[in-house]
């Protein structure tokens, strides 16, 4: 008979082939929390967190750690035992629950498909060799920014906050676009990827979103529908902005959506899509306008500064006109586009839908109004 240990140890080496088919632990997360029971998920974080504690920290990818501490995981019971033994002893439901969950585990973590490997494997991984384009001090910042409008009660507020920190990347991303294709001595690093778990309900809409943002911010969007899972195309200064901002405006857009009464005839369901659509189509237009505002100013900046010159808290090295800005970054959509094309030759358009619940679609516009993008008064030239 298989001993709670052996069971122990065969999950956390299935879950090593897990990574190496390419999952990474947010995404088998949201995959066991979308078809299984609570308490599978469970088993699976707890196995998660005993898989990566046998690799040294700084051998595991940085956003690795990001995804253990978003989906609580970590080791928790003491050593001389194993993850599921702490486990049954914990849970309310006994010890068979949980071994029932432990089997079920298995047999899904045998059948994963193989996805794209995006990181290197647990124990693979280089410490500092994760190319961050964003420094430090600005993703704290930005984060903050979206926290504060994640938060407050105050709409004015809340749109001041996102609005800044949108700016803020955006304008990150222009400096960043300049200096790698300035950089005679370096290679700039091409486009890549990054997944993005979308979960129920409402999953299309949700995406809807995350591809104008995306867009805004000259990435895109290719959805897999069966998995749950968003990829998103583009260089690391956007795709960070991407993540920070779509995750702060689904927030925000939940958050508004629950608190609107449905006073139509419509059904929930349909009020809540209406919601999100006019909520995504107003986001979409805002962000286009920040997005368009900063490269404007990044470009006259380019026309009045001394060639060569580095102007502080930038990484613009000018080449003679604002025409070389809007070439530049033309080029990396280009680019872009391309790597979607090479990464998915057989994708095909998403169509928008049309709810037919004015009162739902009004109010989402409304609360796009209101939304916190990030920049606000003060924010531009901040360093």
């Amino acid at each position: 008979m298989t001993t709670t240990r052996e069971r122990s140890d065969r999950l956390v080496e299935l879950v090593d082939t897990a990574w190496q088919r390419g999952w990474r632990p947010i995404e088998l997360h949201g995959y066991i929390e979308r078809h299984c029971r609570t308490l599978t998920t469970k088993v699976l974080d707890d196995t998660i967190a005993a898989n990566l504690a046998r690799y040294a920290a700084p051998t595991i990818h940085e956003a690795w750690h990001d995804h253990l501490e978003q989906i609580g995981a970590s080791v928790w019971w003491p050593s001389h035992t194993d993850h599921l033994s702490a486990r049954a002893a914990r849970a309310s439901q006994g010890a068979p629950a949980v071994m029932a969950c432990a089997g079920v585990l298995e047999d899904v973590l045998r059948m994963l498909p193989e996805l794209e490997r995006l990181d290197p494997l647990p124990g693979q991984a280089v410490p500092g060799s994760r190319h961050i384009d964003a420094d430090e001090r600005l993703l704290v910042r930005v984060r903050m920014m979206l926290a504060k409008a994640e938060s407050t009660p105050y709409p004015a507020e809340a749109e001041a906050f996102t609005a800044a920190a949108h700016s803020l990347m955006a304008r990150h991303s222009i400096d960043r676009a300049v200096l790698e294709a300035t950089a005679r001595q370096g290679r700039s690093d091409g486009p890549r990827a990054t997944r993005i778990p979308v979960a129920a309900p409402y999953a299309k809409d949700k995406v809807r979103l995350l591809s104008a943002v995306a867009r805004a911010n000259r990435c895109r969007t290719v959805w897999d529908e069966h998995l749950a899972l968003a990829t998103v195309v583009g260089y690391d200064a956007e795709l960070r902005a991407v993540e920070l901002l779509f995750a702060s405006l689904l927030v925000q857009a939940t958050s508004a959506m629950l608190a609107q009464p449905n006073n139509s005839f419509s059904s929930t369901q349909v009020f809540r899509r209406s919601f999100l659509s006019g909520f995504t189509g107003r986001i979409a237009e805002r962000l286009t306008e920040v997005t368009a505002e900063e490269t404007r100013a990044a470009s006259q900046e380019s026309k009045a500064s001394p060639a060569g010159r580095l102007g502080p808290g930038t990484a613009r090295r000018q080449e003679g006109s604002g025409t070389d800005l809007v070439r530049i970054l033309a080029h990396r959509e280009k680019e872009v586009e391309a790597e979607v094309q090479s990464r998915f030759p057989r994708r095909s358009t998403m169509r928008s839908r049309a709810y037919l619940d004015e009162h739902g679609w009004r109010s989402g516009r409304a609360a796009g109004d209101r939304a916190s993008l990030g920049t606000g008064p003060g924010i531009r030239g901040a360093s």
